[in-house]
């Protein structure tokens, strides 16, 4: 997500991290030979289907992201939200609690694909090594407070994950960070803050990223971590799995390619801040998501014909001057299917806000809509196409 304020726009350039790497959405000739997979040196090494001398490598393992004293990127925050006559819910009082914390990717160093290329293309040129095509990325939680024997692990809902800045997945590499993000309803939001408050709390993560795989088994068995975190992993990943980035409902198959288990120790009386309410009223604080945006179209192979698609949003700062964010949804990041809109200084939430969406064609070619104004903060954008589904679910509950 990047920051405006006025005119103009930002520009990210740079080269790739090798010649021997190309874009990470491989054309549509290229397809993984998943049940190939080799080590070449510390890499995981899958071969094309079809091309001899085409190669795909494995995700690293993710980490947590930790500051220089080791404590968690990690936030829980509890709104609460007071209708006001625009959005005409005046005298409503909603509730809305947030678990987020902050993952990186490895970045695999230029010389170590570099010298997996050499070794693979044997005695003749190097050969051709490209990210291996992921499509999804599912996570599951579960936690348990520290010091309290024979504690079943209490599972937490699976969260969405957010591109972190310029973290998105980039040309010939994979993403560097991701932001994950749980919505907790009031019963689990007051059990779990009990638990921060009185204790110190030991949060699980468990991943697994998911390919395309129209054959052969699952790859349930790379599932790592506690008991609790592999059945909430297959239950996500199972067949009855009715969420809407089902990789296994988008594609008609896949496997997990890496899984692994992460612990997260969260000891508030070392680091308070990792809790925090706040009163929206009639402003957002800076770095608050202030709106949440959805894009299914990438996700759920909606658009074969669409490379991007940005939204801009512009809204009002305090004291009268405008702002604007923009959000980009990509083909080369399936898994992001949504964004969570932070401004950098406070916004009026009691005034509409605009937004518009732009398109960038797999040809080149690029249109753009028109602005629209929204009045409530209070709901979803769903900007996935088609049909328009705008602001139709609210992100504060029922």
């Amino acid at each position: 997500m990047r920051f405006r304020s006025g005119q103009g726009g930002a520009a990210a350039c740079g080269p790739g991290v090798a010649l021997l790497v190309v874009a990470l959405a491989a054309p549509l000739s290229a397809a993984p030979d998943l049940h190939s997979e080799r080590p070449v040196g510390a890499l995981r090494i899958y071969s094309d289907a079809s091309n001899a001398r085409l190669y795909y490598y494995a995700p690293p393992e993710i980490q947590l992201v930790r500051d220089s004293d080791g404590k968690p990127d990690f936030h829980f925050l509890e709104t609460r939200y007071t209708g006001t006559a625009l959005s005409k819910d005046a005298g409503l009082t909603r509730h809305a609690t947030l678990l987020s914390f902050r993952l990186e990717l490895p970045r695999i160093p230029a010389q170590e694909l570099t010298q997996a290329a050499r070794t693979l293309g044997g005695s003749g040129r190097p050969a051709e090594i490209r990210p291996l095509p992921i499509r999804s990325l599912k996570t599951a939680l579960v936690y348990a407070t520290v010091g309290i024997p024979d504690q079943v692990a209490t599972p937490l809902p699976s969260g969405r994950f957010e591109a972190a800045g310029e973290g998105a997945g980039s040309e010939g590499a994979y993403w560097t960070e991701r932001i994950c993000t749980v919505g907790l309803d009031s019963l689990t939001a007051q059990i779990f803050r009990t638990a921060l408050e009185s204790h110190q709390v030991m949060l699980s993560v468990g991943y697994a990223f998911v390919v395309r795989d129209t054959v052969g088994d699952q790859g349930l068995d790379q599932l790592t971590g506690a008991p609790a975190l592999v059945e909430e992993l297959k239950g996500q990943l199972g067949p009855r799995s009715t969420d809407r980035d089902s990789t296994a409902a988008a594609s008609g198959g896949w496997r997990v390619v890496r899984a692994g288990a992460i612990e997260i120790e969260l000891d508030t009386k070392r680091w308070p801040d990792l809790m925090r309410r706040v009163d929206l009223n009639d402003r957002a604080p800076p770095g608050y998501a202030a709106l949440d945006v959805y894009c299914y179209d990438f996700n759920n192979d909606l658009r074969p014909d669409l490379a991007e698609k940005r939204v801009e949003i512009d809204a009002e700062a305090i004291g009268g001057r405008r702002v604007k964010l923009d959000s980009m949804f990509r083909r080369s990041d399936p898994d992001i299917y949504s964004a969570g809109v932070r401004f950098p200084v406070a916004v009026r939430l009691d005034r509409p806000y605009r937004y518009r969406l732009s398109e960038t064609k797999v040809d080149g070619r690029v249109t753009e809509g028109r602005w629209r104004e929204v009045s409530s903060w209070n709901r979803i954008l769903d900007v996935t196409s088609p049909p328009p589904t705008q602001g139709v679910r609210s992100i504060l509950g029922p």
